[in-house]
C-alpha cells in the first residue's frame, strides 16, 4: 500500500467522524449543538433538569454521595419514561451526558427517542442503588 493510498484512507476515516461529531455548548443555562440551542439545563452544582425549549422537564443528573464507600456516584433519570440508572465508573457531566446522548441517538434533532432510552440505561446502569440495601431475612427455626 503506498502512502497516497494510505493518507486518502485517513482523511476519509476523519472526514466520516467529522460527520457524526457534534459540537455541544452550555451558555447560562442554554445548550447548544452545533450552535442551535436545543435544551435547557437549571439547577444546582449536584442536581441538575434538563428541559426541551418548550419547558418541559426531559431528564434529571445527580450527583449522589457513596457514604458506605467514601465515592460518589450520578444518577440519571429520565422522567416521562419513569427508568433511571447509576454509574460510578462513568461519571457524566451535564455537557457530557448531552454528547453521548446525542451518540447513542436517544437525543436527535433536540428530541428524546424512547425507543433508544432503555438501551442506553441498559448500557451505562451499573445498579449502585441496590448495593446499597440490605435485607434483613429472620429464620424461625422452631
Amino acid at each position: 500500500m503506498n502512502i497516497k493510498n494510505t493518507l486518502a484512507g485517513a482523511f476519509l476515516m476523519l472526514s466520516t467522524f467529522g460527520i457524526y461529531a457534534q459540537k455541544v455548548n452550555i451558555k447560562k443555562g442554554d445548550i447548544f449543538v452545533d450552535d442551535v440551542k436545543c435544551l435547557t439545563v437549571d439547577g444546582s452544582p449536584i442536581n441538575f433538569s434538563y428541559f426541551n425549549l418548550e419547558d418541559e422537564e426531559l431528564f434529571i443528573l445527580k450527583y449522589i454521595d457513596d457514604e458506605k464507600n467514601g465515592s460518589y456516584y450520578c444518577k440519571v433519570t429520565f422522567l416521562e419514561q419513569k427508568i433511571s440508572f447509576t454509574s460510578k465508573t462513568y461519571i457524566f457531566t451535564k455537557k457530557d451526558l448531552i454528547k453521548k446522548l446525542i451518540q447513542s441517538k436517544v437525543l436527535v434533532d433536540c428530541n428524546l427517542i424512547e425507543d433508544k432510552i432503555e438501551n442506553f440505561v441498559l448500557k451505562y446502569d451499573e445498579n449502585i442503588e441496590s448495593d446499597n440495601i440490605h435485607v434483613n431475612i429472620s429464620i424461625d427455626r422452631n
